[in-house]
């Protein structure tokens, strides 16, 4: 497997945070977080075309947007208001699957309203990252001659937003969520089920993430087959911090998928090994803490482990 060289433009729209992370490694205060960023961070490691949409306060630090200007990530269409930065306290069990919310302040980002310039809204890949299920279908309101869309989901705003969960799930072609997030949803205990309600609801591809464990891509074909594919996680010894990893693996497929979008109707074996790619960058994220990995993993430390990766996984009948 190799990595891409050519690209269409991916539109990637999430919330830019100031974050404090607490997890059985330590503890970092005030780093650079929000799912905009990890996603638009792990999407360049893939591809040179990507543009970052969502707003900061007047508090967010100048050294954060020159770091990803440095990195290649265009902060050309993200707005700064008269307020704080959406901020995020999160704190990790020794099992790290396992997390609570210590605090979150929405900041600038609870009034904001996403619009889009002419330019942004012919994007052929949009990525919706964790923000409000309303928000989410504002963008893909705006985005209606994109190819693929993709958008991502919590468990908290599935429970409150119902009406518009459903709505932006028949609007979008790929939709994540994690286990728990997934049967929520489809109100059962079983993972796999989840994953076909999900389908059920209109997207064409869903993928159900299981942690440490790995994910599960399941697809709708156009004759009404369902397909699977399982992916193993990457074994990771001793992980620092999982914030971010959930959208540096949406991120990173996002990037991938940008060089074999075909009309919107990627193949099965294109969105296998995105999955492994997507696995292998969010590897990188759990590392160290916050955003840290994204700015100093390399290309071949990337297409490295992804050699590994693949070896590991490959099998014969």
């Amino acid at each position: 497997m190799r990595l891409p060289t050519m690209s269409d433009r991916a539109l990637i729209y999430g919330t830019i945070a100031i974050d404090t992370l607490i997890t059985p490694g330590g503890r970092v205060n005030s780093v650079l977080g929000g799912s905009g960023p990890y996603a638009a961070l792990a999407a360049r490691l893939i591809t040179p075309d990507i543009d970052l949409v969502g707003v900061v306060g007047d508090d967010f630090p100048r050294e954060f947007g020159m770091a990803l200007e440095a990195r290649g990530v265009s902060m050309a269409h993200v707005d700064q208001a008269a307020g704080r930065t959406f901020a995020w306290t999160g704190k990790y069990e020794q099992d790290m699957n396992l997390r609570t919310t210590v605090e979150t302040i929405e900041g600038v980002q609870e009034h904001w309203r996403i619009q889009l310039p002419d330019e942004l809204k012919k994007a052929p890949l949009v990525v919706a990252t964790n923000v409000t299920p309303p928000l989410q279908y504002r963008l893909v309101e705006q985005c209606r001659e994109a190819q693929f869309v993709m958008a991502d989901f919590m468990k908290s705003w599935i429970e409150r937003e119902p009406e518009y969960t459903r709505k932006l799930l028949a609007r979008v072609d790929l939709a994540l969520m994690n286990d728990e997030e997934a049967r929520a949803f489809a109100d059962t205990v079983d993972s796999t089920e989840a994953g076909y309600r999900l389908l059920e609801a209109g997207p064409r591809y869903a993928i159900v993430k299981h942690g440490s464990a790995g994910a599960t891509l399941f697809h709708r074909t156009e004759g009404g087959e369902t397909r699977l594919f399982r992916c193993p996680a990457w074994p990771l010894v001793h992980p620092k911090d999982p914030t971010g990893a959930g959208d540096s693996f949406m991120g990173a497929l996002a990037g991938h998928l940008t060089s074999c979008l075909n009309g919107g109707k990627p193949e099965w074996e294109a969105m296998k090994s995105g999955i492994a790619l997507a696995t292998v960058v969010a590897s990188f994220t759990c590392e160290k803490f916050g955003t840290v990995p994204l700015f100093s993993v390399t290309r071949a430390e990337l297409a490295e482990r992804i050699h590994r990766f693949h070896t590991m996984t490959q099998w014969s009948l």
